[in-house]
């Protein structure tokens, strides 16, 4: 089988959709006898992006006379469009993947969003994925949707022993997410500055980019809080991999984090855009001398249902359920 994979971004940019597709390709490629073709743009700049949208159509119709692909998979936003066209020149179906809708789950009025809106609910494709089921809500023309969730390589992060706050000289807070406004980070500072206030040892460790995969876990593992203050999200994996390092969580309740994560059980939930709210959670799990059970329990939630293998097992699913 062999697959067609359009992505606009890739690396050294680093989201949702780019490490996906490359844990999807690692597994299907050396598991289920699939081939991926992977075409994207030679920058993540936006212009170029866009204009790659174009230049990616003849480019991908010169390739299927080596290669005869079986199914075009567009990822994201941009690809929608020449996956789409492509399907109907070459004649062989498109699976499109959605990693998240935040113009249009923040109802941004522009002419981005409409573009967004138009991609991701008005193009017809022949089945169409999503990382979470918060996207299942929106009036699409699309009736064929299935959620497939993120993964995460929990055998990749090494146990941690626990650190009780009284026991050390810091106690450090860490957030993840590309550098982007919907990631909240204006209201995670405003927070930290009110809960420092109470506990001076505190430490806020934000990074955005520039680490690698291997690096970037090594962080997770010296944190002792997981802290994500999006205003809108799909299924973040950050969320995934600072349960995988046994972190406890305090994120807000946009996307699918309403659906994982459940108040003192395995995390909190804080209101979007709402500094005060952020700060309680915070403060709640620091005050909280069981938090370690926090984030073992999330430990165990995805462990057992958030691996890249059962993601790949999905998708191959639904592979062959359109080629049929």
């Amino acid at each position: 089988m062999r697959i067609l994979v359009l992505i606009d971004a890739w690396f050294p940019f680093v989201g949702g959709a780019q490490i996906q597709i490359r844990n999807l390709k690692n597994i299907l490629e050396s598991e289920y006898k699939v081939k991926y073709y992977i075409l994207h743009a030679p920058s993540a700049n936006i212009m170029v992006r866009f204009l790659w949208s174009f230049w990616v159509i003849p480019q991908a119709i010169f390739l299927q006379q080596k290669y005869k692909f079986d199914l075009i998979h567009s990822h994201a936003y941009w690809p929608g469009i020449p996956g789409k066209i492509l399907s109907k020149v070459l004649r062989i179906p498109i699976v499109f993947t959605v990693h998240g809708s935040n113009l249009l789950d923040l109802q941004i009025k522009s002419p981005r969003a409409f573009l967004e809106k138009l991609i991701l609910t008005r193009i017809k494709y022949d089945q169409v994925v999503s990382v979470s089921s918060n996207f299942l809500k929106h009036k699409n023309v699309n009736k064929k949707m299935v959620v497939i969730p993120n993964g995460v390589d929990v055998e990749k992060f090494q146990p941690k022993a626990d650190h009780p706050m009284d026991d050390k000289s810091s106690f450090l807070i860490l957030s993840v997410g590309r550098d982007d406004p919907v990631k909240g980070w204006p209201y995670l500072e405003k927070a930290f500055k009110k809960v420092k206030k109470e506990f001076p040892q505190l430490e806020l460790k934000i990074i955005k980019k520039g680490y690698s995969r291997k690096s970037l876990i090594k962080e997770y593992l010296k944190a002792d809080l997981f802290v994500l203050a999006s205003l809108s999200e799909g299924q973040p994996l950050t969320l995934l991999e600072a349960w995988a390092a046994k972190l406890p969580v305090v994120v807000t309740a946009v996307g699918n984090n309403p659906q994982m994560v459940k108040n003192g059980v395995n995390g909190y939930l804080a209101k979007p855009g709402d500094v005060n709210d952020l700060a309680e959670k915070i403060i709640k799990v620091l005050r909280n001398k069981n938090r370690s059970v926090l984030g073992k329990r999330g430990y165990q939630l995805v462990k057992n249902n958030y691996s890249w293998q059962k993601c790949a097992q999905k998708t191959l699913k639904i592979y062959k359920k359109v080629l049929s």
